[in-house]
């Protein structure tokens, strides 16, 4: 009970930090970390790309009113499922607080009411009259859709523990609900930390066949690894993936997406209608293990840490058609299994996954993890402590994540001990995902229409535009450019914060995005540069830069509704992400006086473009000096007489090469200089030496 305390004064403390003490703000910030904490889990669902929604399917719709409640729905269309949640939120962050089985059954029934009223003549007029326009779109779509919903879903979530005297965590539901199949679920404080607990845990995923499985071995003895081609029954996968979840799934590039391509769509018609021509249509998957167990007859019988790293959709796709109730006794999966003992798979596993035959089309932003500017910026945030906000005495450091869960994985290595130091350098508060990072960039990019259209539409653009960059000068990723993007980080978190006072639902992501990039617009043209490094030193923007931003948000919120009000039917999400928008926005932009519109004293706090260019070029070239320091470093621990033997045995070395490798050991000996140029040579060639087997 006390870890699930600490848990909780942890999440709540993050969690209050991000809203700055509005009540309203931390509960649609507790509701948003839930939601992702479900969707992760596969407990519920991402949103469709190809529909024009964001990568978050569902929506936050806070209504409370004469025993109706509902804070949010989300619908999945090709199953015709309609999950609605309801939030039960304590406020208190010191006091964890338990919620009791009436308490539980209240708030599910007035959920279970509202959906009821719905369906009802009239509540959409009642609605209207009362000025609740943030439900309005729930209740319509209810309406509307009620002939199309054959599932209903009543998810309650809080912050609160779930009572000792509740038998079960579930509310034993009743078969149908106004004539549709039912299902009630609880996530209490309790569960979440369970959930949480056991991926900071990272324990093993081991799997036992309680019949071997037959395989082939397609790999030679000497090979670096063990590669088997298997046949899978469909059944058995569908239990793993009931069992295990999204966990099978880690180092998988793409998550489950829920029938809505035309590949789940044909996997789905296939296990309904064909299911004996399964292993013929489809092209099968591909896992990865540390280790397995075989019989004498030299069948599987286990394997340790396994994961799905190409087929994710087909063995969720099979999970949910046994939950569904279809018979998959004759359903078989040719499966490709790599062992992966002795290599590690940080570079290994993604190429698997992207060089596999591929039944969702993935771009190569998705492996764009493994790019240099990734894992730069990565070593940056380990290295660089951000400044000592006003009020404490420790320094922190931002943690960004490269890759999904390594926040958590990172604790899952540590003891108790060490994970609460671990969590007091990098709180959860100042967690940078590759996404939220690319969201954020496209918006000073000056695409703002961008950053609304989903987060994989946003980081496709910001990794392409990165990528050019990179190739160009890779000395512009310094440590000045890592602390503006942590800058900007922090102003797009007070911009949020700052739109939800007057703001409320899916209108608070646009105007977040357009007031933000209307600041930098306003800034650049009035010949100055946004105060990035006054961000970074403060951890916070300043007063008068909050201002302007209240003037910028009702500006841009002025121009939304002019914009919509006048085109019957257009919503300022939908319209928000149109070219057309953002150029509409520029066109008015340019009518504006800039210097009367900006506040005096937030002019002081801007930068002259000249101070500017001054700090960038010192920057590059601190990062040019510490990236020879960093190699020179490198190179002085290696064994010069090993790595010059391996290149003169190796006839794709040559004397060029033999000669420039030999450089550095006279350089040792204080015989003589190495230059730039030539430290960038002698490293290539030892890539190339790696790539050749020499073990450095």
């Amino acid at each position: 009970m006390e870890k699930i305390q600490e848990f909780y004064q942890d999440w709540m403390f993050a969690l209050s930090s991000l809203s700055d003490g509005k009540d309203l703000a931390i509960e649609q910030l507790f509701f948003d970390d839930s939601l992702k904490i479900l969707i992760e889990g596969g407990h519920s669902f991402e949103g469709s790309e190809e529909d024009g929604e964001s990568i978050d399917g569902y929506k936050y719709t806070p209504f409370k009113s004469r025993g109706l409640r509902i804070d949010g729905y989300e619908y999945i269309k090709d199953r015709q499922i309609i999950n609605l949640y309801v939030c039960d939120f304590n406020k208190d962050p010191s006091s964890l607080k338990t919620i009791t089985q009436t308490e539980i059954n209240q708030l599910l029934s007035n959920t279970k009411n509202f959906f009821e009223k719905s369906m009802s003549d009239g509540f959409i007029e009642q609605l209207e009259d009362e000025d609740q326009t943030d439900v309005i779109d729930v209740a319509q779509f209810i309406y509307d859709f009620e002939e199309k919903i054959s599932e209903v879903n009543f998810v309650l979530i809080t912050n609160c523990i779930i009572s000792k005297s509740i038998k079960s965590l579930l509310i034993e539901p009743k078969d149908h609900f106004s004539g549709l199949p039912t299902y009630i679920e609880v996530w209490d404080i309790g569960r979440f930390y369970a959930n949480e607990d056991s991926k900071e845990i990272s324990e093993s995923i081991v799997i036992e066949f309680v019949k071997p499985i037959p395989t082939l071995n397609a790999t030679l003895d000497v090979a670096k690894y063990h590669s088997y081609l298997c046949i899978i029954p469909g059944e058995v996968l569908a239990e793993m993936y009931k069992k295990y979840g999204a966990r099978l799934l880690e180092s998988n590039v793409r998550s489950f997406l829920q029938f809505r391509s035309n590949v789940n769509k044909g996997i789905r018609n296939t296990l309904l209608n064909d299911p004996d021509m399964f292993f013929a249509y489809n092209n099968g998957i591909t896992i990865t293990a540390s280790s397995c167990e075989q019989n004498s007859q030299g069948n599987i019988i286990s394997l340790t840490n396994l994961q799905i790293v190409n087929g994710g959709q087909t063995t969720a796709a099979l999970f949910h058609a046994l939950k569904n109730g279809v018979n998959l006794e004759g359903v078989f999966v040719q499966t490709k299994l790599s062992i992966l003992d002795d290599i590690g798979d940080e570079d290994i596993i993604p190429n698997i996954s992207k060089f596999a035959n591929l039944q969702n089309k993935i771009n190569d932003s998705d492996f764009f993890s493994n790019h240099p500017f990734h894992r730069n910026m990565e070593a940056k945030s380990r290295r660089i402590a951000a400044p000592v906000k006003e009020g404490e005495v420790r320094a922190t450091k931002w943690f960004y994540e490269r890759s999904r869960g390594q926040y958590l994985t990172e604790q899952g290595k540590l003891t108790p001990t060490e994970r609460k130091s671990f969590n007091v350098e990098h709180p959860k508060a100042q967690l940078l995902t590759k996404t939220d990072l690319g969201k954020t960039s496209v918006i000073f990019f000056g695409q703002p229409n961008r950053a609304v259209q989903g987060i994989n539409i946003a980081f496709m653009y910001f990794a392409k535009n990165i990528q050019k960059d990179w190739e160009a000068n890779e000395n512009l990723f310094n440590d000045m450019f890592y602390k503006k993007l942590i800058a900007q980080q922090i102003m797009f978190i007070n911009c949020r914060l700052l739109a939800m006072e007057t703001a409320k639902g899916n209108v608070i992501q646009p105007i977040t995005a357009y007031s933000l990039f209307m600041l930098n617009e306003l800034s650049n043209s009035s010949q100055y540069s946004l105060p990035f490094l006054e961000v970074w030193n403060n951890q916070k923007i300043p007063v008068n830069m909050e201002k302007q931003l209240l003037k910028i948000i009702s500006f841009i919120t002025d121009f939304f509704n002019s914009e919509t009000e006048s085109v019957e039917g257009r919503s300022i999400l939908s319209f928000s992400k149109s070219k057309g928008c953002l150029d509409l926005l520029k066109s008015v932009l340019k009518e504006i006086d800039i210097e009367d519109f900006l506040i005096s004293d937030y002019k002081k706090t801007l930068r002259s473009n000249e101070d500017l260019k001054s700090d960038k070029s010192k920057a590059i070239k601190d990062e040019v000096i510490a990236n020879e320091m960093e190699l020179t470093v490198k190179l002085l621990k290696l064994n010069w007489e090993q790595v010059i033997s391996y290149a003169k045995n190796n006839d794709q070395f040559y004397e060029n090469d033999i000669s420039l490798l030999s450089v550095f050991p006279r350089y040792m000996k204080g015989g003589i200089e190495v230059t730039p140029k030539q430290l960038a040579a002698i490293n290539k060639i030892l890539v190339r030496l790696k790539e050749e087997g020499l073990d450095i």
